[in-house]
């Protein structure tokens, strides 16, 4: 008699082998998901760093990193605080968030509640969907190792200070001046000039934190992403670098340092002077 029906082991592994294709599959998926929110990620650097350029151009100097009476800077909502992201909403085409800012009191104010609050994707990135809603993933570059933040730190985005073109005595193609971070629970906000939108190298670029960790006030921490194998980084010549997590430190902190007067080292440099050495 001609069968007319699968058995139950044709079928069982006919289901085995679709199984089998949907896991292959999978992985592939979520690497193109990542590459479009990495590429999204890049398109909304791209704007920070006209903005930048703009803001040079109409008031000959960058956007001050954070102002304070005083330094150093503690990660506490105490304090003016006015950061260089919230000087730059004219320039990237947001009026009305740029009226909302009341730069006569503090960010963490009544006053500046609403704007503090918003949750802004200009400067999020896709990969990030996990931070405090109101969080930025962008940050000034401050100093290129560890340190609280103050007026002598040699990054272009500092406290109470301009930094202007001719600050930067490395080349603006050779500083890198915005990052990416990972954020904490702790976060102030993208409007606070704390470590919310203030970063440095010190720990090289890392891929994930605790973000339940206490930090020290004056702790200020490094740059990173949730991009697998590295972050962008942003120079001031608007040249935007996917830089690999495996990055040697030294070359970050010279990356971001605006005037030692180095010559640029790259990753295979430093590896090679490790081997001459031995």
């Amino acid at each position: 008699m001609n069968r007319k029906a699968f058995t139950l082991v044709e079928l069982l592994v006919v289901i085995a082998m679709i199984g089998v294709l949907v896991g292959m599959a999978a992985p592939a998926v979520q690497s193109m998901r990542e590459t479009s929110r990495r590429a999204k990620c890049q398109s909304r650097l791209i704007p920070i760093g006209m903005a930048i350029q703009g803001y040079h151009d109409r008031w000959m100097q960058f956007p001050i990193g954070t102002m304070a009476q005083s330094g150093p800077i503690e990660s506490v909502a105490s304090g003016d605080h006015h950061n260089w992201l919230g000087r730059l909403m004219d320039l990237m085409d947001q009026p009305v968030i740029a009226r909302r800012i009341d730069r006569s009191v503090s960010v963490y104010d009544d006053a500046n509640s609403d704007v503090l609050q918003l949750s802004y994707p200009g400067v999020q990135c896709p990969s990030s969907s996990g931070d405090p809603a109101n969080a930025s993933s962008y940050v000034g570059l401050h100093h290129p190792t560890e340190k609280p933040i103050d007026e002598t730190d040699h990054g272009v985005f500092v406290l109470n200070v301009a930094i202007t073109r001719d600050d930067v005595s490395d080349g603006l193609s050779n500083t890198a001046f915005v990052s990416e971070k990972i954020s904490g629970f702790d976060d102030l906000g993208w409007l606070s000039g704390t470590r919310a939108t203030l970063r440095n190298a010190g720990d090289g670029i890392v891929g994930a934190i605790d973000p339940w960790v206490k930090h020290p006030p004056t702790a200020v921490g490094s740059i990173g992403s949730l991009h697998p194998a590295g972050t962008h980084v942003l120079f001031g010549s608007g040249e935007i670098r996917f830089q690999a997590s495996q990055t040697d430190p030294r070359v970050l902190h010279q990356m971001i340092d605006r005037r030692d007067g180095q010559l640029p080292r790259s990753f295979q440099t430093i590896q090679q002077q490790r081997l001459d050495s031995l």
